[in-house]
């Protein structure tokens, strides 16, 4: 797209690449020119070596531009110190070869690593937008790999990767399962399952945000919020409790109803999240017994956490036992 009032038609995107071409150019040309001056003044033997020298580097730097204004400095310099009397024009026959044998070496170097430097710039280039384009695809797996594909919230793979980022911080760990899910699956089928289970995911998203949300296993999901007031938790409840009265699929009314355990407080050790999981797990089981459609929450004691837990591990160890009595 032309720019207004430019005859020329050039991109603005463009002046600040013209002014570096144009910056590396002068910087070669003041170099190159300084650089003959001080042969000149020093009577340097064979100074085109150390002028070709110049014109190689500042070609293998800054590209073609700067190496065609190295090459006019060695082609001018070459007149000045061939020509007789150093009038710039009058030549020996020796001389003139000379000049035209210096005039083809700077092109052709001009050219060969003029050449390689816009290789080189393309390659690099090229290699640049790949790694962005890898980040972009590393980024894009990582995510795959941390969200439940079903649902869009977090997996058990992203509660191991956030496990940290709670630690020191105010929050309410909640479980909840789906009340009577198995009666869906085998009364529905498990695609009408999959279909309530994506819209718990969506509305847990909605209410608490997806990365705070992670899907446990089956029917039973995960809340970890941060530096949420304990007054507005139960209202985040009623929400979702609210938008998931009215699940509807093909005009048939199927209402997700769920049953939750939450606790709050600070997670102050490298442990207590674990131990809120449990008490929260816990409170889960209360408001089951309770009659399900319903939550139980309290404040966090590490204590009471603790305690429980020593009796889910027995619990597992007598479950152990047993099946060890009578194999299946």
């Amino acid at each position: 797209m032309k720019v207004a009032g430019n005859p020329f038609g050039a991109r603005r995107d463009d002046r600040p690449a013209a002014r570096g071409e144009i910056i590396r150019v002068l910087i070669a040309l003041g170099t190159m020119l300084a650089l003959s001056a001080a042969v000149w003044f020093f009577r340097v033997p064979n100074p085109n070596i150390i002028l070709m020298t110049g014109l190689v580097f500042f070609t293998s730097i800054y590209g073609f531009g700067a190496g065609l204004a190295s090459a006019a400095v060695i082609v001018a310099y070459s007149m000045f110190f061939f020509s007789e009397n150093n009038s710039w024009v009058e030549f020996s026959a020796l001389n003139l070869q000379k000049l035209a044998v210096i005039a083809l070496g700077a092109l052709v170097n001009t050219l060969l690593i003029g050449d390689l430097k816009r290789k080189q710039t393309r390659t690099t280039r090229r290699l640049t937008e790949m790694n962005q384009l890898l980040r972009t695809d590393n980024h894009t797996l990582e995510e795959a790999s941390l969200t439940d594909a079903l649902t869009g919230v977090r997996n058990r793979f992203g509660l191991r990767r956030d496990y940290g980022q709670f630690e020191s911080r105010y929050v309410h760990v909640m479980m909840m399962d789906l009340d009577g899910f198995k009666r869906i699956n085998d009364t529905y089928g498990h695609a009408v399952g999959d279909f309530i289970l994506k819209r718990v995911g969506q509305e847990l998203s909605q209410c608490f945000g997806a990365k705070s949300c992670y899907r446990y296993g089956g029917d039973e999901f995960l809340i970890i919020c941060v530096d949420m007031d304990k007054d507005v938790f139960p209202d985040r409840l009623n929400t979702l409790k609210q938008s998931l009265s009215g699940i509807y699929l093909n005009d048939k009314h199927l209402p997700a109803r769920f049953s939750a355990g939450y606790v709050y407080g600070d997670c102050e050790l490298s442990h207590d999240l674990r131990l809120m999981i449990h008490q929260a797990d816990h409170n889960l089981y209360e408001a089951k017994e309770k009659g399900r459609d319903r939550w139980v929450g309290g404040a966090f004691s590490r204590t009471a956490a603790a305690e429980i837990e020593r009796d889910d591990r027995a619990k597992e160890h007598r479950a152990m036992d047993l099946n060890d009595l009578f194999p299946t």
